[in-house]
Order: structure tokens, then sequence, then C-alpha cells
């Protein structure tokens, strides 16, 4: 059976969710190996068939984006798929627009290798965000709050201060990641 590994960074715990999501949802076709980007090593890359990276997304700054740049060239021996975690995910922007932001995080050679990159919607607990985010999101409150016409995302963003917690995270958003790793089994 094939090696899977599932390498994440995650500061919250949506981008660690969806990697367990991932790992179950691939169990019984691989082997497969639960680990965060920061504590990523040659071996476990090198003894890898698969890998699958996710991104945590705060402000255009991919957690755990420096990590996995240090095994770029292993990775280009090897089928690697991408996601990442966001508040909005693609209710917020396009495919295009996000997968520039991996472009920005990783080299676009890294993300044009993938065999694929895939943008899920994660959740915002503002009694659990650290004093440099909570004073980030008092800038963003602002920006949102002035807009004219606010989309969907903006206004569940603004919705999140009152209701301190939300969470747009689901199994179901990693079915397409899954059947594109699945394939490689």
């Amino acid at each position: 059976m094939k090696t899977l590994l599932i390498a994440y960074g995650s500061q919250y715990g949506y981008t660690e969710q969806y990697a367990r999501w991932i790992s179950q949802q691939l169990e019984g076709r691989f082997t497969t190996l639960l680990l965060p980007l920061d504590q990523l090593t040659e071996r476990a890359v090198a003894d890898a068939d698969v890998l699958v990276a996710g991104l945590s997304d705060y402000g255009g700054f991919l957690t755990g984006a420096q990590e996995l740049k240090k095994y770029e060239q292993e990775l280009r021996v090897k089928p690697f798929a991408l996601f990442t975690v966001s508040f909005s995910g693609l209710a917020g922007a396009s495919q295009q627009k996000l997968d520039a932001l991996l472009a920005k995080n990783l080299g676009e050679t890294l993300v044009q290798d993938a065999l694929g990159t895939f943008h899920l919607r994660g959740g915002l607990d503002h009694t659990r965000l650290s004093f440099k985010h909570k004073t980030v999101m008092v800038g963003i409150r602002s920006a949102i709050a002035a807009l004219p016409k606010k989309s969907e995302a903006n206004q569940q963003m603004l919705d999140s201060f009152t209701r301190k917690t939300v969470d747009y995270s689901s199994q179901e958003q990693v079915e397409p990641l899954v059947e594109a790793v699945a394939a490689l089994a």
C-alpha cells in the first residue's frame, strides 16, 4: 500500500481538521501519516509516495509555507496536492486569485507542479485570536463596514464579530481533493 503524507500548517485548528478528514476518507487506500508542517522532515517527505499539504491563510500569509518550501526539490519527484483554508475560501475569492496567493507564498513552479489546488472554508473564533490577529481584525471590520456593497462573505465576516464564533468548515469540501488523490492509490 502506498504511503500518503498529509502535512498541515494550522493555527486555530481548521486546517488540521481538514487534514484529519482527508486522512479518514483515504483510509484503506493509503497508509496515511498526519504531520504539522513545522514538524516535517526530509525523511517523512522521502518516505511518502504522495503528499498533501494544507496551509492556513491569514491575510495573504500561509501558515507553514516556509517549511514546505524547504522540500521543494523532493516534492517535484512525487505527486502532491495543495489546499488552503481561509474564512471565505472560494466564496470570497476566485480560484485564480487563491492560486496566485499560493504562488506568492510557495513559488509559481511548485503550484504549477501540484496535481491540484483546493481552497476550503474554515471559520473564525474571535475568543481564540491572538492579540496580533485581534488587532488586524479591527482594521478588517472597519474596511468591510465601509464598503457600499458587501458580498455574502463580507457580510458573514461582519456577522462573526457579533456571533464571536462561526464555522463554515465541512467534510464535503474535501471530496474533490480526496478524489484526485484516491486516483493515485
